[in-house]
């Protein structure tokens, strides 16, 4: 090569390296680049967002990143004509991450925020509230693990709500209620919605005088509103940390009875739109919900809330049972039925106490209270009910699709109640009983979020038996396992 080439390619690969160092510096300068320590923006940095969902694999856009709600405090007035709602609430929640926005869910329309007692700007779509804290100079508004607060004054009427899925809102006269699932918290207060973040709650609920508010929790206030004249106001507290779908609010005439059993308090309501004997059967039949936690406690350990109850209207929801924390919500049609009453109430530990990672981790919740269920109904036989649905049943393909471990959003509660609870009595087939009762009472006495996977790995992890083989038949698979030892099925 001559002296001429060796110059020219030299010269070549300086004015390349130029332009390379100018075209990264320019990339760095447009996207906000940070020079600084962690935590300090440099002076172009954007603002720190939490994510718009939390990325569940059936409902992506539910609740928000970036934070941990620690309690709600929603207060609300249902006096105005109809069934318009307006109300505040104070969320309190640490952050994850340095934040400088975040997302909440809300439908109702909201009126003002502020994070930390300072005015913040927000934008809403649909039930997408998307704050943004006031801007603090040199440093995240919320720094990552400090603790803030964020309340919204909203209002509206649920009853207009287009709600996406399942309705979660019934009224029938002057009577009302707000419940469902997955969806029904944020038709009445703004939540990071999705089951995976618990938190405490307290609901102060001002109605018009002579009428009722009932809710989730245990009722720790009822009396003259000292701040609105002609009014009633009715204070729950859930004091355990519990998900957004297990509260609810109905409004309306109602027969309340309240009183103490096996220590605990208990509230117990029905609606004055049954006649009155369908009311007395109604409460007669609440009243047994003690001793249904009694014989719960045999298998999953000590009851985790302060309180009970129960609650009958006169609509008619989608549901014969919600599991709306220690006060479930009964469809008046299944007043009577022992074994609703016994599934309600075994989701005070199994949904309630220990949540769900994402919605397709259901067969936690469902398939274990059924089981329960199963356990503690008067003339049940769990090896009875496994025979007649796993023999009876072989040959119906639809009973044995889809998979429990990922069944998809539209058929999320179909098999969960019958299915699932076959698999767990194959389970305990399989881990031999002494084994499997220390293992489920071990389960329900956990707080928190847990998979479906957790599942997997703990109850692999209480016995020597390799489990992987079993769970894979019983939840991945979408025929009928084969009837031997290792999948459960007695001969």
């Amino acid at each position: 090569m001559s002296l001429a080439q060796r110059f020219w390619l030299t010269l070549g690969a300086v004015l390349l390296a130029t332009v390379l160092a100018l075209v990264v510096f320019d990339a760095q300068l447009t996207a906000g680049f940070r020079t600084a320590g962690p935590g300090t923006p440099s002076p172009t940095s954007g603002p720190i967002r939490g994510a718009p969902g939390l990325g569940d694999p059936y409902l992506p856009d539910a609740g928000g990143t970036g934070f941990d709600v620690q309690h709600y405090d929603v207060r609300l007035s249902a006096t105005q004509p109809g069934q318009e709602l307006r109300g505040s609430t104070t969320v309190t929640a640490i952050a994850t991450q340095d934040l400088d926005a975040f997302h909440l869910d809300l439908f109702l329309p909201a009126g003002s925020v502020t994070v930390n007692g300072a005015p913040a700007t927000f934008t809403q779509r649909r039930d997408d509230l998307a704050i943004t804290a006031p801007a603090t100079s040199g440093s995240p508004a919320i720094p990552s693990g400090s603790t803030f607060t964020v309340t919204i004054a909203y209002a509206g009427d649920p009853g207009d709500v287009d709600l996406p899925g399942p309705s979660a809102h019934y009224a029938d006269g002057k009577e009302f209620l707000i419940a469902g699932e997955p969806l029904s918290a944020s038709l009445w207060y703004p939540a990071n919605d999705h089951p995976r973040d618990a938190a405490t709650m307290r609901f102060a609920l001002t109605v018009p005088r002579g009428t009722e508010a009932i809710s989730a929790g245990r009722l720790v206030e009822r009396g003259p509103d000292p701040d609105q004249p002609d009014a009633d106001r009715w204070v729950w507290q859930v004091d355990a940390p519990t998900v957004t779908y297990a509260t609810f609010l109905a409004v309306g005439d109602y027969r309340v009875e309240q009183g103490t059993a096996d220590g605990r308090p208990f509230v117990y309501a029905v609606s004055t739109r049954l006649s009155a004997e369908d009311q007395t059967r109604a409460l007669r039949w609440l009243r047994t919900t003690p001793a249904a936690i009694r014989k719960l406690e045999n298998y999953l350990g000590p009851y985790p809330f302060s309180g009970t109850g129960g609650f009958v209207p006169s609509v008619a929801p989608r549901w014969g049972g919600l599991e709306t924390a220690m006060n479930p919500v009964y469809h008046p049609n299944v007043v009577g039925n022992e074994a609703v009453l016994n599934h309600e109430t075994a989701h005070m530990w199994l949904g309630d106490t220990i949540t769900l990672t994402e919605w397709n981790d259901l067969f936690n919740n469902e398939s274990l209270t059924s089981y329960a269920e199963w356990l503690t109904t008067s003339g049940s036989s769990p090896p009875r009910n496994f025979d007649r649905l796993y023999r009876g049943r072989a040959n119906d393909d639809k009973f044995w699709a889809p998979a429990l471990s990922d069944p998809g959003l539209d058929q999320l509660f179909v098999r969960v109640y019958d299915r699932g609870p076959t698999v767990v009595h194959a389970l305990r087939n399989r881990m031999g009983d002494e084994t499997f009762f220390t293992f489920l009472r071990a389960w329900a006495q956990q707080r928190g979020p847990r998979s479906l996977e957790d599942f997997r790995r703990e109850a692999d992890a209480a016995t020597p038996e390799d489990l992987t083989r079993f769970f894979a038949e019983w939840l991945d698979q979408t025929d009928r396992p084969e009837p031997t030892a290792e999948n459960g099925v007695p001969r």
